[in-house]
């Protein structure tokens, strides 16, 4: 992908890390090992993996850049029943946070956007897997009553994404209609 995009577009400034699979329905204690295994390997380890590539590319090529990761309001606020997806999701939220320390001296801008309950079709097949009513339960995850559309999350990785938002590195933002405030 990194090489794709270089030979492509001669440089790589902005990259974006977004890795999610269906969470877990299972506590701890009955967890799948499988299916943890496989969510982590994409969850975590996707994203950890295109941050290694990216940066190499961007302190290769010089002139920084920003990288964005997207983690979930489960990375700050879990929900019960999902260890796999919570763990993955915190993670995010520490490589991103570590990466920033590490890599802002050579000008790599890396933060995270954490969605919370986005209309789009992993969250409708989640709600039918855990027997959530979509209507009810949209005023339990928003204290605006409803889910986001996807344009909205969105513009908040294309913010990070700008030079608008040039002196901002390892934040997380929450794109989630006050959930993590609630």
């Amino acid at each position: 992908m990194v090489k794709f995009t270089v030979n492509t577009y001669g440089r790589l400034d902005v990259a974006l890390n977004n890795a999610a699979i269906t969470p877990d329905d299972k506590p701890i204690a009955d967890f799948d090992e499988a299916y943890w295994d496989r969510l982590m390997s994409i969850d975590l380890k996707g994203v950890a993996l295109g941050l290694k590539y990216q940066i190499q590319q961007m302190m290769a090529q010089g002139g920084g850049g920003s990288i964005i990761n997207t983690s979930s309001v489960s990375g700050i606020r879990p929900q019960p029943g999902t260890p796999a997806y919570i763990a993955a999701k915190h993670a995010v939220i520490g490589l991103t946070k570590s990466a920033a320390m590490d890599y802002s001296p050579h000008g790599i801008r890396i933060n995270s956007v954490a969605p919370g309950a986005i209309d789009t079709p992993m969250l409708r097949v989640a709600l039918e897997q855990f027997g959530f009513d979509p209507q009810a339960y949209a005023k339990q995850l928003s204290m605006l009553g409803r889910f986001a559309d996807a344009d909205e999350v969105a513009k908040a990785h294309l913010w990070l994404a700008s030079d608008d938002s040039s002196y901002v590195t390892g934040a997380v933002i929450s794109v989630d209609g006050g959930y993590t405030s609630m």
